[in-house]
């Protein structure tokens, strides 16, 4: 399972600094949950929501950053 960073508004997937992408393989993997919500507080993203893409698949699910309400860790 990969882990990405997906900007709700334009559907684009986080790549590296300032850089978006429409193709989930290029986006970068943040490789677990904690890691990805740690690097949205870090730099105080908005209008993003996490995104698992699994195997090669070309589906993507996305689950809005309200919706998380305990680090997966905690659980």
């Amino acid at each position: 399972m990969k882990t990405l960073l997906r900007k709700v508004s334009s559907g684009r997937y986080f790549q590296g600094p300032d850089q978006w992408t429409m193709d989930a393989g290029e986006a970068m993997n943040f490789k677990s949950i904690d890691r990805a919500l740690d690097f949205i507080d870090k730099w105080n993203l908005k209008d993003v929501e996490l995104a698992f893409a699994f195997g090669d698949s070309v589906d993507v699910t996305g689950v809005a950053i309200e919706k998380v309400s305990l680090r997966y860790s905690q659980g």
